[in-house]
């Protein structure tokens, strides 16, 4: 992970599955080499750079240790669609039913089983 080029996380947040898992110190690193250390308010100023940048990061608020690990996903992909209404974030915020529904139709359009899945079927 520490290894990882800034490029190759923005592509697989971009271009993947809008998801990405990024140590604390390789955020430091990208953000503002120069920094010494993380502090709470480092760690505050990454995360309104990455909001601005429409990504979003768990846990949240953002840690200031550099061995912890990020979860980044994109908030407006499909996973990220998924952690906001799980989370009841907007804009699911007002709404838990809506959530509710998106999360159980996600869930059910993975559930079923595509063509040649179904054991009955095979069998016939």
């Amino acid at each position: 992970m520490r290894d990882r080029d800034r490029e190759a996380v923005w592509r697989e947040l971009d271009d993947g599955n809008g998801v990405a898992a990024v140590s604390m110190g390789w955020l430091r690193e990208q953000y503002n080499a120069e920094w010494g250390r993380l502090s709470i308010g480092r760690a505050s100023e990454i995360s309104r750079w990455l909001t601005d940048d429409g990504i979003a990061h768990l846990p949240s608020p953002m840690p200031s240790r550099e061995a912890e690990d990020v979860l980044l996903y994109k908030r407006e992909s499909p996973i990220g669609l998924l952690i906001r209404a799980a989370r009841l974030e907007p804009p699911f915020a007002e709404n838990p039913v809506a959530a509710a529904y998106f999360l159980s139709a996600v869930h059910s359009s993975q559930a079923a089983p595509g063509p040649g899945t179904d054991p009955i079927a095979a069998e016939a």
